[in-house]
């Protein structure tokens, strides 16, 4: 399995029923370079984006969660 890092997404484009989504990952140099394209068929995209929003919530409310909990301290 091929693994993209995403620090940014550079462009958006639907050719041929196919979503193309370009991202970028930030170098030690601080400047953006293309790290690879998501290609997503037409039809897959409306349950990828879902997914990836209501997965992303999730995460959200649990991290939160995870932070209004006060820590017990080992003694």
């Amino acid at each position: 399995m091929t693994q993209i890092l995403i620090d940014a997404i550079t462009n958006l484009a639907m050719h041929n029923g196919v979503m193309r989504i370009e991202c970028a990952a930030v170098g030690a140099d601080g400047q953006q370079r293309p790290s690879g394209t998501l290609i997503i068929p037409g039809l897959s995209v409306p349950p990828v984006l879902q997914t990836l929003t209501s997965g992303t919530q999730e995460l959200l409310k649990k991290l939160v969660e995870q932070q209004a909990t006060p820590r017990k301290e080992n003694v």
